[in-house]
């Protein structure tokens, strides 16, 4: 298991002030729609601008260090396909990008995207608001985004993920004999992720696991300790020490690039895991929260009366900020 995604030194340049595509970060930050998503896994790095869930491009380095690749996808390569390719670092391809983006902000088969005000929309407000946006005294900052442990090799993957994803698809499956019209038919079919959306460190130096529902999505919500509860077996199994280091050393990056206020004070030394549900604009006269305490009960009758019992929960809406849910 590794976990480190701290892009190498000559690659992060690029996008710290006085490099060349700085140009790149200041674009981004000015568009509220839009938000960074940097890292690197064993064979590649990149950095993506992302509008909501929709990522329009992706950056990553070629043989050369004055050579990069823009990717994407297909329907953005469709709009606008002198954007992709390979680009000198020296060249802006600024007027390209806007273009797309105007396209995009315009094309209503990308609104599920963002527009529709309800996952992309306010993931990409959180990520602004505690990361690029962020105060030198915000309550927190996200350090990372669509987080995943790595693995050496796929056996081992399939041995530890695979067991631990296999203990919570047992509890799907106990969850829907017990009522399958309330809580749904077939639930150990249902998918559960293999990515944290967010990973964060607070003032104190808890370090948060964070996944965020938006409140419209009800079984997301009440189901939402089976996909926590695997991301918290995951970060807490993986060594300690190598799991802050990694986290330290990719935030004094992210402030070195403006990605977190360069003022917010590192805490001294990082402490507990924390797993956090963040739900955003959730509807009180919702069936969510009442399923969900009966979820935590099931779960908690199964894996003993101490999962998840450190768990924060909090309503995030535009206006107000987090509150507790």
């Amino acid at each position: 298991m590794y976990y480190n995604r701290k892009l190498s030194e000559n690659f992060s340049q690029l996008i710290e002030p006085s490099g060349k595509l700085r140009w790149l970060f200041d674009f981004v930050k000015n568009q509220n729609d839009l938000d960074f998503l940097i890292g690197k896994n064993k064979t590649k790095e990149w950095v993506s601008v992302y509008r909501g869930l929709s990522r329009l491009i992706t950056i990553t380095k070629t043989n050369s260090l004055d050579i990069i690749k823009i990717d994407g996808a297909d329907a953005y390569k469709d709009i606008m396909p002198d954007l992709y390719g390979n680009f000198s670092t020296n060249k802006n391809f600024e007027s390209l990008l806007f273009d797309l983006l105007e396209n995009v902000r315009t094309n209503k088969k990308f609104d599920r995207y963002y527009n529709n005000r309800k996952e992309g929309y306010f993931q990409n407000e959180l990520s602004r608001k505690y990361g690029i946006n962020g105060n030198s005294d915000s309550e927190f900052v996200i350090i990372d985004k669509e987080a995943v442990i790595g693995y050496d090799k796929q056996e081992s993957k399939n041995e530890l993920f695979g067991t631990l994803r296999g203990k919570y698809k047992d509890i799907q499956r106990i969850i829907s004999q017990k009522d399958a019209v309330r809580y749904g038919k077939d639930l150990e079919n249902k998918f559960i992720g293999n990515e944290l959306d967010f990973i964060a460190v607070d003032r104190t130096g808890n370090i948060l696991l964070i996944e965020y529902k938006n409140g419209t999505n009800t079984s997301g919500i009440y189901l939402s300790p089976l996909q926590i509860g695997l991301y918290y077996d995951i970060f807490t199994i993986f060594d300690r020490e190598d799991f802050k280091k990694a986290l330290i050393s990719q935030l004094k990056q992210k402030q070195a690039i403006g990605l977190i206020n360069p003022n917010w004070e590192i805490p001294k030394g990082l402490k507990n895991i924390v797993p956090v549900l963040i739900i955003s604009e959730y509807n009180y006269k919702s069936s969510a929260k009442e399923k969900y305490h009966e979820i935590m009960s099931i779960c908690r009758k199964k894996l003993g009366q101490d999962f998840l019992n450190n768990i924060k929960t909090f309503n995030y809406t535009s206006l107000e900020g987090l509150k507790d849910w």
